[in-house]
């Protein structure tokens, strides 16, 4: 049987869980003291703990600590064009789940939503938690703070390779670099000038084959390519 797997801040001889995740394991898993469960807290180290108490706080001692071999060797940030609706929220949880390092939320000349406030982010940020628990990985990705599509190509000058995803472009392939920029757009992809821009700053241009892709659709298939190969 598959053990339940948690987010904690800091592992040591025993930890203290309250909020969701407290009532995750007490009141939806109705686990009790004696059951066993893990325990990660983003720095890349696994713990398999016991519960000693349920009430007030969930109370564990840790059994065994170890760091395993799940992220990728490539730190990939995606700048992801912001879309209506769950769209986005989606495509959070599922690019954690393939490895993302980081999410930088972009905003661009095409995007219709514009910047969204911290509460949206927080939320984002705990999807992120969640995706990272659920598909065993030891590292969370950072949801960090929206930008314009000018401060986007800032950031992504500053890596190893940085590709903007645009039609026509080379297909996507590596080899990969330790550190990887993909650009994705909004609806309607990249205006003909952002285009210009990106690769008068040195991006380069890249393609995922003939077909339009959604938002959401793109960002997965390009992390897909970067991380699983």
């Amino acid at each position: 049987m598959r053990l339940p797997r948690v987010f904690c801040r800091g592992i040591a001889s025993e930890i203290l869980l309250d909020g969701e995740t407290a009532h995750h394991l007490a009141g939806v898993l109705r686990l009790k003291p004696g059951h066993e469960f893990l325990a990660f807290d983003g720095t890349g180290q696994e713990a398999l703990a016991r519960i000693l108490q349920t009430r007030p706080q969930v109370r564990a001692e840790i059994l065994e600590i170890r760091r395993p071999q799940v992220e990728s060797a490539v730190f990939v940030t995606l700048f992801l064009g912001l879309v209506k609706g769950e769209r986005f929220d989606w495509a959070v949880e599922k690019s954690t789940e393939l490895g993302v390092s980081s999410l930088v939320p972009m905003v661009t000349r095409r995007t219709e939503v514009r910047h969204p406030g911290e509460e949206r982010r927080g939320r984002w940020q705990r999807l992120a938690v969640s995706a990272a628990a659920q598909s065993g990985r030891v590292c969370v990705p950072d949801i960090e703070t929206p930008l314009d599509f000018s401060q986007a190509l800032d950031r992504a000058c500053g890596f190893e390779q940085a590709f903007l995803l645009a039609p026509g472009g080379a297909s996507l392939s590596g080899p990969w670099a330790a550190r990887v920029a993909l650009l994705v757009g909004p609806e309607g992809g990249f205006s003909d000038e952002e285009v210009l821009e990106a690769r008068r700053r040195g991006l380069l241009l890249a393609g995922l084959g003939p077909r339009i892709l959604r938002v959401e659709t793109a960002a997965l298939a390009a992390l897909a390519r970067v991380l699983q190969t």
